[in-house]
């Protein structure tokens, strides 16, 4: 059975990007199934991703076309006074149903909605119907909680309303007639959440954030309207209890917390109803973090991967549909020598050296076709960008004449952290005595700690190479003997490494960090590329930008500051983040009540 959650809050409480995010880490903290919906939808599970943006594995159902296609059309009519409701309401009634259908296709665990067609409705209704900012406004009579818990109870249960809510409450026949059509049609799209928590920001911070997106404002985002939400958000919560259960409803004041903060705080609140102790579960994950397999290999044969790529499904529902979005490119792979290389060891450190190395000779047609496949030249532009980010933080730490310490971790050939010492040195080779490099690998073809060695020494610099798996804690911990870091770079492997392993280690490197020191990583969203790896048989995980961002905000660094730069195609997305300094938050209420008194 799903629990179904509704993230609820006015415009800038943050609701779009935690129903977002929160399932990666829901699946990475639970060890559960976990999905979402708002602005697309996720289904997740702690060892890869079954359903994304553009990654629709197994099919989308109508209604989440719906949904999409929807919520477009309600946002080109946000100022439309009678178009904009009509559309939302369609659109949150689409996402609804795509909710129902998609947790029971998964069997996900727990399934995240950014509102919920039922209590988003009642929400924003007296915005749409008698705006506060609105020119001769009256201060008629508004319902309370009790009136609304009532109009639940007409609607969903066929009980009369009370004389003294109905004057207060708009005409419910048209709730009713939905909820009837689309329980005749079955639908499901009217139904109430088991959970709601309700992120609890004062109008006056919302209207900053909305104002600091650079984006046009709506006509209800202004001081006037988001008090009226807010008010009638708390109400809707109240009533939601009321009709359901006190503890089914949590408020969360988010004014002071961060995105990852935000998160922590739902998870805790979620927590009791999920029956799973989630430090228990992360004791376990650290213990048991160790993988069967070497990361970033395959153990998918030349020949196997040839049947794979000759079913029904692979050339239906992926080579054909997707011919003029690269995917012509794969079956040219078994005619290319670095095809075959990559066939046989898939993205190993000597796969990822010639795609690095793709300007240093010259190459025959397959070769070039392989080079040019979408994914590989998202990898070389991946280098470059790196190279960029990297050089300026080196030179800026090394002219204060102290020492740098850098941890690489999976290292590969560091062709990312090499080329810019290479480049600092031309200009000044005395510095070089002043870096500590200390690189991890599996280095499972044993290539690596010779070179590395070699490369540092003609260089100058100081190098430590720790075999092993770094998700391994004795590695890690090896690692650690070097720490503080000054820079830590961790690339290549957020798409292969399980949910748990990458908060595990998010968090590790964070502790490894000092205070001004910088993490550079990156993260994979899916195109083409991904179908073909669902169904020859990779399992990988996915982050946009925004969702990676939080779970290093969960992680303690500053998400709101990470620089972000993307490759020229849009799929490897590389970000620089700083530790978030530990604050206590100001004394007061807590960040999660479970009951509305004092608000």
């Amino acid at each position: 059975m799903t629990l179904q959650v509704c993230i609820s809050g006015i415009d800038g409480s943050g609701k779009s990007t935690v129903a977002t995010a929160l399932p990666g880490v829901l699946a990475a903290e639970c060890g559960l199934v976990a999905g979402s919906a708002s602005e697309t939808f996720r289904v997740v599970a702690p060892d890869e991703d079954h359903l994304a943006p553009k990654f629709y594995p197994d099919g989308l159902p109508l209604a989440a076309r719906l949904s999409m296609q929807l919520k477009r059309a309600a946002k080109r009519l946000v100022d439309h006074p009678t178009l904009y409701p009509a559309f939302k309401l369609l659109q949150m009634l689409s996402q609804d149903s795509a909710v129902w259908t998609l947790s029971r296709r998964y069997d996900s665990a727990v399934f995240v909605s950014d509102g919920n067609a039922f209590l988003s409705t009642t929400g924003r209704a007296a915005n749409y119907l008698r705006a506060a900012s609105a020119e001769g406004h009256s201060h008629v009579s508004a319902p309370d909680a009790e009136d609304l818990r009532a109009a639940f109870s007409y609607i969903l249960d066929d009980a009369p309303v009370p004389e003294n809510s109905r004057q207060k409450l708009p005409s419910l026949r048209r709730g009713k007639l939905i909820y009837k059509l689309s329980n005749l049609l079955r639908f499901q799209a009217a139904w109430l959440p088991d959970i709601v928590v309700f992120l609890d920001l004062s109008p006056e911070v919302a209207l900053t954030r909305i104002k600091s997106r650079r984006q046009k404002i709506d006509r209800h985002e202004n001081l006037a309207d988001l008090n009226q939400a807010r008010e009638m958000y708390l109400k809707t919560l109240e009533a939601f209890q009321k009709y359901h259960a006190p503890e089914a409803a949590h408020r969360i004041r988010v004014d002071e917390l961060t995105v990852g903060e935000t998160i922590r705080a739902v998870i805790e609140a979620l927590e009791p109803h999920l029956s799973v102790d989630i430090r228990s579960r992360r004791a376990i994950s650290q213990l048991g973090s160790r993988l069967s397999s070497p990361l970033g290999t395959t153990k998918l044969t030349g020949g196997t991967i040839r049947g794979k790529a000759s079913n029904l499904r692979y050339v239906f529902r992926y080579l054909l549909p997707k011919l003029f979005s690269g995917s012509w490119r794969e079956p040219m792979f078994f005619f290319s020598q670095l095809g075959r290389l990559f066939l046989k060891e898939g993205y190993s450190a000597n796969v990822m050296r010639v795609i690095y190395d793709r300007d240093e000779e010259q190459y025959g047609l397959f070769d070039r076709i392989f080079l040019e496949y979408s994914l590989h030249r998202a990898v070389y532009d991946r280098l470059q960008i790196l190279v960029s980010q990297i050089k300026p933080e080196l030179e800026s730490r090394l002219s204060g004449g102290g020492e740098v310490r850098i941890l690489t971790a999976p290292s590969g050939f560091a062709y990312d952290l090499f080329r810019p010492l290479e480049e600092i040195a031309r200009q000044d080779a005395d510095a070089m005595r002043r870096v500590q490099v200390v690189a991890g690998d599996l280095d499972p073809h044993g290539d690596l700690e010779g070179k590395l060695h070699d490369r540092a020494r003609r260089l100058g610099i100081r190098l430590t190479f720790v075999r092993g798996d770094i998700t391994d804690e004795g590695v890690r911990g090896r690692l650690g003997e070097w720490a503080p870091f000054d820079l830590a770079l961790f690339v290549g492997l957020s798409s292969w490494l399980p949910k748990p392993q990458t908060l595990i280690h998010l968090a590790w490197l964070r502790e490894k960090l000092v205070d001004n020191g910088r993490l550079i990583t990156d993260s994979f969203t899916p195109e083409a590329y991904a179908l073909s790896g669902r169904y020859i048989g990779y399992k990988a995980n996915y982050y946009t930008p925004e969702v990676y961002k939080a779970m290093l905000d969960y992680c303690g660094f500053d998400g709101l500051t990470t620089h972000l730069q993307s490759g020229r195609d849009g799929i490897n997305h590389v970000l620089v983040a700083v530790p978030r300094v530990n604050r206590k938050l100001k004394r007061g209420a807590p960040a999660v009540a479970h009951t509305l008194a004092g608000k």
